[in-house]
């Protein structure tokens, strides 16, 4: 009996974490105003680029992004925090082993590292968008 009891509330907390986690497919990015473009239109005004609007789209697009990756590492953060507070019975292998902890930690590190890649890459478009601007 007590074993049921823990599985219902091992159940019940990763349907809250995984229920309220943000869509890691989806292709709009959300945003308080809603996404400047998808990845798919931003793949493609990538290619043809060339006035300050353009830029600037991009600049806010790549800004959005890091926003979106940053979120998700905080939310990894919150579950490798939930991990370590949860009272999981020793036969249980996988939610509360270092493996799955490290997983979080792993995936909040790489979130953060491509959020700074972007930060830059939104930079760049910035400077580019200065540049058309003065022709």
């Amino acid at each position: 009996m007590r074993f049921q009891s823990i599985s219902l509330a091992l159940l019940s907390a990763c349907l809250v974490l995984f229920v309220s986690a943000p869509s890691w497919a989806a292709d709009k990015p959300p945003t308080k105003n809603g996404p400047i473009m998808t990845a798919k239109e931003a793949t493609a005004l990538i290619a043809t680029a060339k006035t300050l609007k353009d830029h600037k789209r991009l600049a806010l697009y790549f800004s959005q992004e890091a926003n979106r990756l940053e979120a998700d590492a905080r939310h990894h953060d919150q579950m490798i925090v939930a991990y370590r507070n949860a009272l999981y019975p020793r036969s249980m292998k996988t939610p509360g082993a270092a493996g799955t902890i490290e997983h979080c930690e792993s995936l909040a590190k790489s979130d953060r590292e491509m959020a700074k890649a972007l930060r830059e890459m939104s930079e760049s478009h910035q400077e580019m968008a200065e540049e058309a601007g003065k022709r």
